[in-house]
């Protein structure tokens, strides 16, 4: 299995640092590649020759569906091979009109990535599952899409994440690496990857299991410095993915 980092986790790092001693951070702390959150305003060519020198795999994209037309010479030039719809509120999922309305630009979007070998997904958070629902499963049943499960986000909406990823089926193509702390998980710091209350063992277990072949590290927030979470992280998951 391979590993990599969400680069929204470095957002604030970026924006003191730069897009090049982000992706040098990434590189030289291990990992095989990145998911973009974003392009930093360099064109797909200045961020293809970065993503090159320092010999990272740009894995996947978290772009909103009605943005990702406009980001295919990104998705083209880079050779992302999946793109996750990162967020779609409760108010569009309980909305038949707007809900309809995400459904047919999913689609036209779709064909286009489907053109291409790529594959489209959603990325859940908590809100999904508010009030018994499980729009997750829904939008990605409803649409024809994959899931990239978040299962920290899972954890703190109450779900079981191994027990998730496995009802996914052959619908999972990618899973955030995301721990949580014990209590109001949401709220509080991450801590490193093996260090908290997810049961990240059988996650990644499971991962493996359905054939996964990216996990991908996210942190919003951190218990200590970004270099030290991205190298403490690994080495764990790298122990979990043997």
């Amino acid at each position: 299995m391979k590993l990599a980092v969400q680069l929204y986790s470095l957002r604030v790092f970026a924006e003191k640092n730069g897009a090049e001693e982000t992706l040098k951070l990434v590189s030289e702390a291990g990992y095989d590649g990145v998911e973009f959150a974003g392009f930093y305003g360099k064109t797909p060519a200045e961020m293809k020759a970065l993503v090159e020198k320092y010999n990272l795999q740009p894995v996947s994209a978290h772009i909103g569906a009605a943005a990702i037309e406009e980001n295919l010479p990104y998705i083209d030039e880079l050779g992302i091979k999946y793109v996750f719809i990162p967020w779609v509120g409760t108010d569009v999922f309980g909305d038949e009109k707007r809900y309809a309305d995400l459904l047919q630009i999913t689609a036209r979007v779709k064909s286009l990535l489907d053109a291409r070998g790529v594959v489209l997904g959603y990325h859940n958070h908590a809100h999904e599952f508010e009030g018994g629902n499980d729009y997750m499963k829904k939008f990605v049943s409803d649409a024809g899409i994959t899931a990239e499960t978040d299962v920290f986000w899972l954890h703190v909406g109450g779900k079981d994440p191994v027990s998730y990823m496995k009802g996914m089926g052959d619908k999972l193509a990618a899973v955030h690496i995301k721990e949580a702390a014990a209590g109001e998980a949401a709220k509080l710091a991450q801590p490193v990857v093996g260090e908290g209350v997810v049961d990240m063992p059988g996650v990644f277990a499971q991962a493996k299991a359905q054939g996964v072949e990216w996990a991908i590290l996210e942190v919003e927030q951190y218990p200590c410095g970004e270099k030290e979470y991205l190298e403490k992280s690994l080495q764990n998951m790298r122990r979990f993915a043997k």
